[in-house]
């Protein structure tokens, strides 16, 4: 897929970094709904689809972009696009959701907001001891911890639902209609890999060409454009007042990018993913300071709800993260 793009004009590459991004998110966006009628249709309640599925399915464009840099033997990108990810949702979109609404967190995002901590700092430190570089173990041991958390979230989802709604029915949908829904998870699947793929090959030929390291373009403008899913979720949940399931999304999707995202990529890496020497500085360190402060707006408040001054904070971190990319790097 490189090769297309080797002699081509800056303009061409540009545009079509653009359309592949917005088609991976429009793309998902066609899929996880999909998803989550079919889910319904079976009976699966909005709890436990927004801690299993929506989650995943927010994940997936940074999923299906790993795949693709993993393909192509880039490393890098693949760890840039999961580590910006988690920062950029856990600062700028987490502060535009509070700035917009009104964020409640609930005893259960908070235990997703520990562990998502603890993975990231077990990895660093991980890193720190192993050269520089990700063990492919850990990639084994994320996996594992994978289906043990999706199968944890159903089952305390299930038990919540069924004491809040005892009465809760399926949706009925006919087989014709199940069957397009299939399709069309089919299709959009099939775009999310193929858009996934363009849009690593003009991150790999701009970034040889304007000298700027593939991890850094990946941590900050692909990681923006991937979260964009969790983005219009965030924001469109919290001016409707559910802040609460904006926070649970994001943090799911956080915490997806680390069981899922970088667990595949480290443990079906063809060879071992290398931490550049600016993530041990400080792409790991602002994300362990990111999760310290978020940790610290939650236990610190009476209230368990974030504040807009909160907010205002977590923008200021991430603007602080893309200057440095910008101008350090």
């Amino acid at each position: 897929m490189t090769q297309l793009f080797i002699h081509a004009p800056i303009i061409i590459i540009i545009f079509v970094f653009v359309a592949a991004l917005v088609t991976l998110s429009k793309s998902t966006d066609y899929l996880t709904d999909a998803a989550i009628v079919i889910s319904k249709s079976f009976g699966i309640s909005d709890v436990i689809i927004g801690a299993t599925i929506l989650s995943l399915g927010t994940s997936l464009p940074e999923f299906a972009t790993t795949i693709s840099a993993l393909a192509s033997g880039s490393t890098d990108l693949a760890l840039g696009n999961v580590l910006g990810s988690i920062i950029t949702n856990t600062s700028f979109i987490l502060g535009l959701g509070i700035l917009y609404g009104s964020i409640p967190v609930s005893k259960k995002s908070t235990f997703n907001v520990g562990v998502t901590f603890l993975g990231i700092v077990s990895i660093y430190l991980v890193s720190l001891l192993n050269h520089a570089s990700v063990p492919r173990f850990l990639g084994y041991i994320l996996l594992i911890a994978l289906p043990i958390y999706l199968f944890q979230s159903f089952k305390t989802s299930q038990a919540d639902e069924v004491i809040a709604h005892p009465d809760a029915n399926k949706e009925k949908m006919s087989l014709a209609k199940l069957m397009l829904l299939i399709l069309k998870v089919i299709v959009s699947g099939l775009i999310v890999a193929l858009s996934s793929s363009f849009l690593v090959a003009t991150v790999q030929v701009s970034a040889s060409r304007i000298g700027i390291s593939e991890a850094i373009i990946s941590a900050t403008i692909v990681a923006l454009g991937t979260s964009l899913p969790e983005l219009s979720t965030v924001i469109s949940s919290a001016k409707k007042g559910y802040g609460g399931l904006a926070f649970g999304n994001l943090i799911g999707a956080s915490l997806m990018n680390l069981l899922f995202v970088l667990s595949t990529a480290v443990a079906f890496s063809k060879t071992q993913i290398i931490v550049p020497k600016s993530f041990l500085l400080f792409h790991f360190p602002i994300a362990v300071i990111i999760f310290l402060y978020l940790l610290y707006c939650i236990y610190n408040s009476k209230k368990h709800v974030l504040t807009k001054k909160e907010g205002l904070f977590f923008i200021i971190l991430y603007i602080v993260y893309i200057l440095y990319n910008l101008f350090v790097n």
